[in-house]
């Protein structure tokens, strides 16, 4: 199952947190505009409750109290609900309401109306409607005392009751209104960021992928072109620069296959053409071989002719270790693996290579764990391999030297180290050190480091050299204990 697409993600995080931030900022801008519209309001019904005690006031003092009740009963408007007059003892004595008067409702509280400091403005609820209420006592001024002869403190007391319904009607609008704008302010928004979205980063995002898809189909042209130069145009140009590279490291690799293609056929034909070649020396070789040390039977030690034919006895014995050089590389030997014994197998190393280490004044010194046991391996093909390491090694040092053969085990493989004082290797030559027919040798095929690396090779193993100019070299040799019997299994 696919997820949702980057842009989806980012939009709809976006939206979230836009709808949050909207949220919190329109309920805040809510409560003040509410506590706003309620104090307005408040301060309306004040000035309503004031303008009616002096409309009352005037008409007392113009002796028109006939009309005070009539007054009353003007009063009634859209949301003014009710005005009451009350007397001391909270008894109604005239209101816009006729059917109330001599009616009580304020009896517990009229003593806290009569004595607060400042009149203030006050909900209550009655039949399911809110209502603001204002209670004004009217005091008994000197005017007032024409007409009433006594010295009571106040006339009576003003109760004016204004319908909230106004204020309930136009704070739901605004709710509404509120929460209409909120929303059409995100669906907005989304779509705004939608827009932004694909064009900014969508596209580009496609366009690279589109690129990259390219690529790994193997049009290592292909490119992706923009004139931005943000965070996008930055990325195709990184892109755009690695494709350039890995289109020519590409071209470059395959010049270097071609040619080593071509390399590997020139080898192959010369192979085979050796094999063809020591083929047809191999027989008569040993047939001139075993006529000469015939021949040389006719001749005593002391005799000078017996010298000249043990040199060309050495030369036809050189000459046969190059055919078989050339036979080996034309047509590698299958290991045959047998349960060797390593530290017999290294002894019988040392018998063969001692008298010549002798005679080139070499120390050889053997370091060999004595619990490096058993492999199984092709005996007969790693001695070949050791004795051609170590008599090259030998023959490094004309002047004398020093020769390290180190044996252990690493895990599940066997290694074998060759360490010499000679004059070692330069770094062009270690390159080309285990290719065909490559040597420093003034005599030799140059076949003796690459049948070796064959050789290791077909053992599951592999081969390796360190090597500085005039400080010696090291040849190091692993093969797996069990490798190349598990892999005939």
């Amino acid at each position: 199952m696919v997820g949702p697409t980057l842009k989806w993600k980012y939009i709809i995080a976006s939206t979230l947190l836009i709808l949050v931030i909207l949220s919190v900022f329109s309920w805040q801008n809510l409560r003040i505009q509410e506590q706003q519209i309620a104090k307005d309001d408040e301060e309306r019904v004040k000035l309503i409750t004031d303008i009616i005690k002096n409309g009352l006031i005037t008409i007392m003092l113009e002796k028109r109290g006939r009309e005070f009740q009539k007054f009353l009963e003007t009063l009634i408007a859209e949301d003014i609900e009710e005005v009451r007059i009350f007397n001391e003892n909270g008894r109604i004595i005239a209101s816009s309401v006729p059917r109330e008067i001599g009616n009580k409702i304020y009896d517990k509280d009229m003593q806290m109306f009569l004595t607060q400091s400042e009149p203030e403005v006050f909900t209550h609820r009655e039949n399911n409607k809110v209502f603001y209420s204002m209670v004004i006592p009217i005091a008994n001024e000197e005017a007032c005392k024409q007409c009433h002869f006594d010295n009571a403190k106040y006339r009576g007391v003003l109760d004016v009751e204004i319908s909230m319904d106004r204020i309930i009607n136009r704070l739901q609008l605004f709710r509404y209104q509120m929460i209409i704008f909120s929303a059409l302010a995100v669906i907005t928004l989304s779509i705004s960021l939608s827009i932004m979205t694909k064009h900014l980063i969508n596209k580009p995002i496609e366009g690279l992928i589109s690129t990259m898809k390219k690529a790994e189909a193997g049009d290592l042209s292909a490119r992706f072109k923009t004139t931005r130069d943000d965070e996008i145009g930055k990325l195709s140009e990184s892109l755009n620069s690695m494709l350039a590279q890995l289109d020519s490291a590409r071209k470059e690799i395959e010049k270097l296959h071609y040619e080593e293609y071509q390399r590997i056929e020139k080898m192959a034909s010369i192979g085979e053409l050796a094999s063809a070649i020591a083929h047809e020396i191999k027989n008569p070789l040993a047939g001139i071989s075993g006529a000469i040390q015939v021949f040389s039977e006719e001749f005593p030690d002391n005799d000078p002719k017996r010298e000249i034919i043990d040199d060309i006895i050495l030369e036809i014995e050189r000459l046969d270790k190059a055919v078989r050089d050339l036979l080996n590389f034309a047509r590698p030997p299958v290991p045959h693996p047998l349960l060797t014994d390593i530290r017999s197998m290294i002894d019988r190393l040392m018998n063969v290579i001692s008298s010549t280490a002798e005679k080139q004044k070499v120390d050889i010194t053997l370091d060999i764990e004595s619990d490096v046991g058993k492999a199984y391996l092709d005996p007969e093909q790693l001695q070949q391999v050791f004795l051609n390491i170590a008599l090259n090694a030998i023959q490094s040092m004309p002047g004398g030297g020093s020769l390290l053969i180190n044996v252990n085990k690493q895990d599940d493989m066997v290694v074998f180290s060759f360490k010499d004082s000679g004059m070692g290797i330069s770094d062009e030559n270690t390159k080309n050190l285990f290719k065909p027919f490559f040597t420093t040798k003034n005599t030799g095929t140059g076949l003796g480091l690459s049948i070796s690396k064959n050789i290791v090779e077909q053992h599951g193993g592999y081969i390796s050299v360190t090597s500085q100019s005039g400080l010696g070299s090291t040849f190091v040799i692993s093969v797996p204990m069990k490798g190349i019997i598990d892999d005939q299994a």
